[in-house]
């Protein structure tokens, strides 16, 4: 167990830059699962909220630094055949689930706009035949991307329920798109953007910092330019180089193209002074919105980080109640990811096969979660974390509280709220993978990707 004042302090004086945490545990640390029975992890008679993430695994092209679960190799067939297939397994939730009320609906990918608009009919059918309490309070989001969108689809989409879109365009000069993977024009993102915006009023756009021949200059272009089309959310993240990607290979060869970590915090300390005077919030560190304070940008991560469960559909997509976290096999390269989708599509469903890969938490892992996760999205409740755990969220977490408040990064009102400071959403990554526990540490160092 590491010290974690020590820890924090000794990687803040470093400026140390953490890839983004957008679970726990993650997918890295998962183990072969036995004897898991649905059953087990979903109560029939329970109506509390849950949340619906949707795993469409296709994508014209895989990005240079992409090690999303996807393929570039699929037929019109195989989609059809993976559309049946999620059909098939939203309905044998039902009678697990389908008592919950759905308090949000997440498409994400891959590129789930490369759907024709029957299947998009198609699914959503399903999960309305299925989840009966689907409120129109819920957020209902789509990913996109700029060479996949059309006035046609997003009428169907907004006629679907679809509420917010969420578009990854990276960045706005042409050298770096190119760079990147992507092969289509500026114009087109533009173009897209424009569609978007004229049927949707909660966009967001993400970008990427750090991309190969990218220099200050060019990201402040790409950020000037974004800004000036009034998305609802920015989210801006520092690329990361991961194994299987283009990236790392490229930057053993060519270090020099990309920037370094304390550059990259740099650009990072710019963005926050350029989006505050824009009128962004920061929501986290990498989402900036213009929604009121009591509104959260992405409405399925914050109910993810602060306990509700989710049930994720789909090859590659994972799911949580508290106790258990479980997905099928994950994979990265694109021969693997083609083999687990195929798996996917001939498995037969069934209380024991849903439930391939994953971790069982026990209430200690349950209590550590949800304080890493909700600190990355100043989320943290005292009495949340009572009436959630029985227990008191000081006592459990004194001394992290503790160096978080000495280093600078919280503070502590007197009704003993919780909030991040700027320099604690800086380094609230830092701070969440400082908290790992042992355990998941030790199993994502032995992960080996495939």
């Amino acid at each position: 167990m590491i010290n974690f004042r020590s820890a924090l302090h000794v990687a803040i004086s470093r400026h140390e830059l953490k890839p983004y945490v957008y679970s726990y545990p993650s997918k890295r640390s998962y183990k072969e699962l036995n004897d898991i029975n649905l059953v087990d992890i979903w109560d029939p008679e329970n109506t509390g909220d849950v949340s619906l993430y949707i795993h469409i695994p296709f994508c014209h092209y895989r990005c240079t630094y992409c090690t999303l679960f996807l393929t570039t190799r699929y037929t019109e067939d195989l989609k059809q055949l993976y559309v049946n297939k999620i059909c098939e397994q939203l309905k044998f939730y039902l009678p697990y689930a389908g008592n919950r009320r759905v308090s949000s609906i997440y498409f994400g990918g891959g590129t789930p706009t490369v759907l024709s608009m029957e299947q998009f009919d198609q699914i959503f059918q399903t999960i309305r035949n299925v989840f009966r309490k689907v409120p129109e309070s819920a957020e209902v989001c789509v990913e996109t991307s700029p060479d996949t969108v059309s006035p046609e689809l997003l009428d169907k989409l907004k006629t679907l329920g679809v509420n917010r879109i969420s578009m990854g365009i990276q960045t706005m000069d042409p050298a770096e798109l190119k760079a990147s993977g992507r092969p289509y024009s500026i114009e087109t993102t533009i173009s897209a953007i424009k569609m978007i915006k004229e049927k949707f009023d909660n966009l967001n756009l993400d970008l990427i910092y750090g991309l190969s021949g990218q220099d200050c200059e060019s990201w402040a272009k790409s950020l000037k330019y974004i800004i000036q089309q009034r998305p609802m959310t920015i989210s801006l993240y520092p690329v990361v180089s991961r194994p299987l990607t283009a990236i790392e290979k490229q930057k053993n060869i060519y270090s020099d193209r990309y920037l370094d970590d304390a550059k990259k915090l740099e650009i990072y300390d710019e963005n926050i002074k350029y989006l505050k005077a824009e009128g962004y919030r920061q929501e986290s560190f990498t989402r900036f919105t213009r929604l009121p304070k009591e509104a959260s940008a992405y409405e399925q991560e914050v109910l993810d980080f602060q306990g509700v469960p989710m049930i994720g559909i789909g090859a590659g997509a994972r799911s949580n109640n508290g106790k258990y976290h479980y997905s099928f096999d994950y994979a990265v390269s694109l021969k693997k990811v083609g083999e687990a989708i195929n798996d996917f599509i001939e498995l037969e469903f069934s209380a024991s096969t849903i439930a391939q890969f994953g971790a069982i938490l026990g209430e200690e892992g349950e209590r550590l979660r949800y304080f890493l996760l909700s600190l990355t999205v100043d989320k943290l409740s005292s009495s949340y974390y009572r009436d959630s755990f029985q227990r008191d969220l000081f006592v459990d977490f004194r001394e992290v509280i503790s160096a978080l408040v000495d280093e600078g990064c919280i503070t502590i009102s007197s009704d003993k709220s919780i909030r991040l400071t700027e320099k604690g959403y800086k380094y609230s990554n830092l701070a969440a993978h400082l908290l790992f526990s042992d355990h998941v540490k030790t199993l994502e160092e032995r992960y080996i990707p495939q």
